[in-house]
């Protein structure tokens, strides 16, 4: 199995997580902006906050500029398209992993919203699949 499925790659632990928001919502910002900002609610040295984004630019999560005197980071991407990569990834990992469990639960939950065009549009997909296989 591939290290990245093992992983479940583009989770963030809960300091990336709120270090993440905060530079989501301060935009191109610095480490002592973001520590500022993240003192507010909890106790944390500054080192742990530049440790921690140091991190998420090498991830590719944010993209540093080290022209000035303190470096400068911004999002590489927005929220909105974090958080599609991450349900990409997870219910990736989860069809390869447990593929009849997760495919079960997906169909409970498509149809619990009683929605016949998205019952009719999943069984059009599926009619569609099994010609390509036959």
């Amino acid at each position: 199995m591939a290290k990245s499925r093992r992983q479940l790659d583009g989770l963030l632990g809960p300091l990336e997580t709120e270090v993440m928001e905060a530079v989501w919502t301060l935009g191109d910002t610095t480490v002592r902006d973001v520590h500022a900002a993240l003192a507010r609610h909890r106790d944390l040295a500054y080192t742990t906050v530049m440790t921690t984004m140091g991190r998420l630019a090498g991830k590719g999560l944010l993209v540093r500029d080290t022209r000035g005197l303190a470096h400068r980071y911004r999002a590489a991407l927005t929220r909105e398209e974090y958080a599609r990569s991450t349900v990409h990834s997870v219910v990736d990992w989860l069809v390869h992993s447990f593929p009849e469990p997760a495919i079960s639960y997906f169909v409970d939950v498509v149809n619990d919203g009683d929605d016949p065009v998205v019952l009719d549009a999943l069984r059009t997909k599926i009619e569609r699949l099994r010609a390509q296989e036959g």
